[in-house]
């Protein structure tokens, strides 16, 4: 029964992934990113459920196409079921400049019972894709990419849990 519950839930949130992507047109300065994450289980910590991995993605589309970015999700599955993301990545953009990108965030909404059915030795996750959104910024010395040095991004998304694919588009908020 609490499987079959918590599949009608992760269900009802690909109802709310339609209207993750915005459909404002997207500026000069925006990312489309895709990528792909490898979590490693931490266990029970007194704030939820530590899950943390590397990841690796590239950009796909806009400022930067073509940049590869690797780094490291630290995730922690609250209490309430939500996602809270703490993420760190190194970037190379196609002309060989380097990039630092730090996001924040959060994954899926609250699901009561998410916690205790990730713990049972028999869950699997879920081959759905549950939102995501937060706000990222940059850090580089390259003088072509300085104005990235001063401008927030709102990135909206989904993560596939089961396919470990991510899917996100990045628009500045603030320059």
């Amino acid at each position: 029964m609490k499987r079959l519950l918590l599949a009608a839930i992760m269900a009802a949130l690909v109802v709310i992934t339609s209207s993750v992507f915005s459909s404002e047109p997207l500026g000069p300065r925006h990312m489309t990113v895709e990528g792909q994450m490898t979590g490693q289980l931490v266990g029970m910590v007194p704030e939820g459920l530590r899950y943390d991995g590397p990841s690796t993605g590239v950009i796909t589309d806009g400022l930067l196409a073509g940049a590869t970015f690797e780094g490291v999700d630290y995730a922690l599955i609250r209490h309430d079921g939500v996602m809270v993301i703490d993420a760190r990545y190194f970037g190379v953009a196609p002309d060989g400049a380097t990039l630092a990108m730090t996001l924040k965030g959060f994954m899926g909404e609250p699901m009561p019972g998410l916690l205790e059915a990730m713990l049972d030795p028999e869950y699997e996750q879920p081959d759905v894709e549950v939102p995501v959104h937060g706000a990222a910024w940059f850090e580089t010395m390259a003088p072509q990419y300085a104005f990235l040095n001063h401008t927030v991004y709102a990135m909206t998304g989904t993560v596939n849990p089961a396919k470990g694919t991510i899917r996100s588009v990045f628009r500045p908020i603030a320059e």
